[in-house]
């Protein structure tokens, strides 16, 4: 006698990822030459950056690192696990600890998260901005090469009940000749110049 089977469904149904699943997808090297990010469950790819987007990548992370020198880690471009279903993979998280803090586990917060935007801009000011705040970043900051601007996103506070999601009440736009100071480091200050290609 063989075993009762549920019937699949009539229509075609999504498949979600979790973060693990998509962590050990990510291990095989099938986005070898891409970047992916999980985003509510769905795997997305990307091409692999272009030379304004690193340049600006690494002069920001040279200058976080300057910065956050003690009690704080800067990662740049791995997994920030906000949640079972999403690990947008930002180009620099500053987070609590050491490196070895994250050498059997993924980070879950941070004091800073940064994007770098050539072609992600909308990506990253509405998904992304909504997942960071969520999460419960304080400080949120894309670099938006194309404009040469710095949009800073603050202050995260829970949209209306049953939404299940927060927002930033607070958003600014600063141009290449304004500064910023780090809400985890307010006695430093950095040129929005020296973060552009």
């Amino acid at each position: 006698m063989t075993p009762l089977m549920t019937p699949p469904p009539r229509t075609p149904t999504p498949l979600r990822w979790t973060c693990d699943a998509f962590h050990d997808l990510c291990s095989t090297g099938v986005f070898t030459g891409r970047r992916a990010m999980l985003i509510d469950g769905v795997i997305i790819t990307m091409a692999l950056p272009n030379p304004p987007h690193n340049t600006s990548l690494f002069l920001t992370q040279d200058l976080l690192r300057a910065i956050f020198t003690a009690g704080y880690h800067v990662r740049s471009q791995v997994s920030f696990d906000v949640g079972t279903a999403n690990d947008p993979g930002p180009d620099l998280a500053v987070v609590p600890g050491s490196i070895r803090d994250y050498a059997t586990r993924q980070a879950t917060s941070a004091v800073l998260i940064v994007e770098v935007s050539d072609n992600t801009l909308f990506m990253d000011t509405t998904t992304k901005a909504e997942l960071y705040a969520t999460a419960g970043v304080q400080d949120y900051w894309v670099i938006d090469v194309e404009h040469r601007v710095l949009l800073v996103f603050r202050d995260p506070v829970p949209l209306p009940q049953g939404l299940g999601a927060t927002a930033y009440r607070t958003h600014l736009t600063l141009g290449p000749t304004e500064s910023i100071s780090p809400l985890a480091a307010p006695g430093a200050t950095i040129a929005v110049a020296d973060m552009l290609p």
